[in-house]
């Protein structure tokens, strides 16, 4: 059988935000806990994820109360969520899955939602998928906390309509109550008949009197409705006429209007497929301009667009590198020439300055060979060509320090030869690096050539594919365009003939009125068959004599009177019909409401025999020299008292359950329940805090009852008291912390029996 392997709970009540879940045994599961920790709290969780819709029944006064409400730190749940998980391993619960799982969610809002297996579902899906191993929401399968007291306070009639629910007997009293209304109906119809059909006698004898006078006129009357007849078949036939024309006409015309709206849909058609065609087209316009080759085509003329001007500003570096060598070179030869090696402080600062320039140009020259992107490598450029300038600002300084005005500066301080001439070598080293560089960027620039000559071709190809294109897609527009051109002449005319339409069905309707109401006329007065070459004017001469000689028979005639009488004498049969069939009915209701009576008590004598057999037999094993019994008030008519509960408990004498103490009325009163889930078993049952009242001795004799039970049906019970627990096959215990409840598996062999 399908069982509840766990239960999780989430914002629920006294469970917080975080999410808690509860395994529970196949067979018997018990919560122990001091009072006031939250045990009842999981029974109130079962009942509402079973579907259970009174806020009260789970101890609230609405529903916003079952939502965790926060405090010591704790937000507010803003939602409440309960899960059961159903071990469906054999099949029992009729769905294709290993595990079932229901959920119920409940928002401040007061919005509840169901999900079985995370699949929307409602209440009624529910209860239905339950129903054949679960009883509904409200069952004997839930003895709630209290519901112990409320069996045994509950007066005579109270407890008798608990058998009257198991037997089903409320379906025999909604069905006699049905006859009963029937039968009243019934026998108001037959009084109703009664008058009538008095009535109707005394207006046949009244109206016989003057039947047979009116005879002579009603023939007369005849012959002028069968000429009027005539008269009015010969006004049909031309209107006959007139409509067939029409319907050739429309029918034409429909068939024309079919055939251009056809023409109109299959120019929609096309346009749509044009549509279609130009919207591809203009995506393969799109893919192929952004097609990979010409990416790297531009690419290319962009790498060596910027390589080029790289080269140039290098090649313009190199040259004015070249005039200084050039410059410092004659200075140095000037120097040797003169042989004049003195300078001024001025003179060694200058050295000292274009030695620091120089260190610089060199890192700046080094760091753009080390450049990622053309980018770095233009601002790097731009870093060497101002730190070039400067170089030859130095140069120009320290030629301007040693010309001839300084000669006698110049004899006081030796130039240090040796130091000019290795700034003139790196001067030539720089040169050489920049030689190198131009070559790199040459190389470059040929690789860059290379890729553009090799995307160059399939670059042309697929420009030109996309001229193609471009050209296809210009037709299909023009096409378009004639199509809509074409659409918009179709839509005047198809309007024009659909109007040329609704003309002459407004005037076949026209007819089509005419002819009814000459079919009306007809009916009236009898169709007759049309004679041969009819004079209508002859016929409406003979219907104005006929007229002149009813006139002379005068006012004294009754010309409804036969009619009348005939009426009449068609209303009392008619009634009296009625009548006899309501007298049949009456009859029939009243022996179908004797035997609902009987059959409703031989299903409650039959239910009571039965929960009265189980009664006595569980109050024996709960109380072994004790004996109980099921009392009716009245045993001839059941439903006109009460249910006495007659018990004598062990070393107690006989006596009615109000007589007794207060454990032992809740000793017969939970026998009186087990009584009633033996009766109707089923696979779960839920029992919150029943052994409350219960002293050590039946404590263990209802543990071992419910041990039994177990073995056949899932149970979770609430307890304070260890001989429940020690049968138990789970054990949880429920403390709380921070206002929170909390659950702790307990070991079973730390419980004593």
């Amino acid at each position: 059988m399908p069982y509840i392997s766990k239960i999780e709970l989430r914002g629920f009540k006294s469970f917080g935000n975080t999410k808690v879940t509860i395994p529970l045994s196949k067979g018997l599961t018990a919560i122990v806990g001091p009072n006031g920790m939250g045990k009842s709290n999981i029974i109130d969780a079962l009942c509402f994820v079973l579907g259970w819709m009174s806020a009260k029944t789970m101890r609230a006064e609405r529903f916003s109360d079952l939502l965790f409400n926060g405090g010591n730190g704790s937000r507010p749940a803003s939602f409440a969520e309960v899960s059961l998980h159903f071990d469906n391993s054999d099949g029992g619960l009729p769905i294709n899955s290993k595990e079932v799982v229901i959920t119920r969610q409940l928002h401040r809002d007061g919005k509840c939602t169901y999900r079985i297996n995370k699949r929307r579902a409602t209440r009624e899906e529910i209860i239905d998928l339950l129903a054949a191993k679960m009883t509904c929401p409200g069952g004997y399968n839930f003895v709630l906390q209290g519901e112990v007291n409320r069996f045994f306070s509950m007066d005579p009639v109270e407890r008798r309509k608990i058998i009257d629910d198991l037997a089903g007997v409320a379906e025999y009293d909604e069905k006699k109550q049905k006859s009963l209304n029937e039968l009243q109906k019934v026998e108001a119809n037959l009084a109703n008949v009664g008058a009538v059909l008095a009535e109707i006698s005394s207006q046949m004898e009244n109206l016989r009197e003057q039947m047979e006078t009116a005879i002579h006129y009603k023939q007369l009357k005849r012959e002028r409705e069968q000429i009027r007849g005539i008269l009015l078949q010969i006004r049909k036939e031309k209107c006959l006429g007139k409509i067939e024309q029409l319907k050739t006409k429309i029918a034409s015309l429909t068939e024309e209007i079919e055939k251009q709206r056809n023409r109109y849909k299959k120019i929609l058609e096309e346009k749509e497929k044009l549509n279609a065609k130009i919207e591809e087209i203009s995506r393969s316009v799109d893919e192929k301009r952004s097609s990979d080759v010409l990416v790297v085509a531009e690419r290319a003329r962009a790498e060596i667009n910027t390589l080029s001007d790289i080269l140039k500003r290098t090649e313009e570096r190199k040259s004015a590198l070249d005039q200084e060598i050039e410059s410092l070179s004659l200075q140095i030869k000037r120097l040797c020439d003169s042989k004049k090696t003195a300078a001024e402080e001025t003179l060694e600062s200058l050295l000292t300055k274009f030695d620091n320039t120089r260190s610089k140009f060199l890192d700046l020259y080094h760091s753009l060979n080390r450049c990622e992107s053309l980018a770095s490598a233009k601002a790097l450029l731009k870093q060497i060509h101002e730190t070039l300038n400067e170089l030859s600002k130095i140069v120009e300084r320290i030629s301007a320090s040693i010309g001839p005005q300084k000669i006698k500066q110049m004899e006081l301080q030796q130039v240090n030869e040796d130091k000019l001439r290795g700034e003139l070598a790196g001067l030539q080293r720089t040169r050489d690096e920049l030689n190198k560089q131009v070559l790199e960027l040459s190389r470059k620039i040929q690789e860059a050539q290379a890729k553009l000559k090799g995307a160059d071709s399939q670059e042309k190809e697929i420009k030109s594919s996309i001229e193609t294109l471009v050209a296809q897609r210009s037709s299909l527009r023009e096409k378009l365009e004639s199509l809509g051109k074409r659409e918009r002449e179709l839509e005047p005319k198809i309007r024009a003939m659909e109007g040329d339409l609704q003309r002459f069905q407004i005037q076949q309707d026209a007819l089509a009125n005419e002819l009814r109401e000459i079919n009306n006329e007809l009916k009236n007065v009898g169709e007759s068959s049309l004679p041969e070459n009819a004079d209508p004017e002859a016929l409406e001469k003979r219907a104005q004599e006929i007229e002149a000689e009813l006139a002379s028979l005068g006012e004294r005639v009754n010309l409804r009177a036969i009619q009348d009488f005939r009426e009449s004498e068609r209303r009392y049969n008619e009634e009296k019909a009625k009548h006899d069939k309501l007298m049949a009915e009456k009859q029939s209701l009243l022996n179908f409401m004797a035997e609902i009576d009987e059959k409703k008590k031989q299903v409650f004598m039959k239910t009571f025999n039965e929960i009265s057999k189980h009664f006595t037999q569980i109050f024996r094993e709960l109380s072994p020299n004790g004996d109980a019994m099921l009392k009716l008030e009245n045993e001839q008519s059941p439903f006109d008292g009460g249910l006495e509960i007659i018990a004598r408990p062990e070393g107690s004498g006989t006596s009615y359950i109000g007589s007794l103490s207060g454990g032992q009325m809740a000793l017969t009163a939970l026998a009186f329940i087990f009584a009633l889930q033996r009766y109707r078993p089923t696979t779960f049952y839920v029992l919150d805090e029943i052994d409350a009242h219960l002293d050590p001795k039946n404590r263990t004799r209802v543990a071992e009852m419910l041990r039994q039970f177990s073995r056949e049906s899932q149970i979770v019970v609430v307890t304070l008291h260890d001989a429940v627990m020690s049968v138990a096959d789970r054990l949880f215990g429920v403390t709380k912390e921070n206002g929170i409840s909390r659950i702790y598996a307990v070991e079973l062999s730390n419980v004593e029996g």
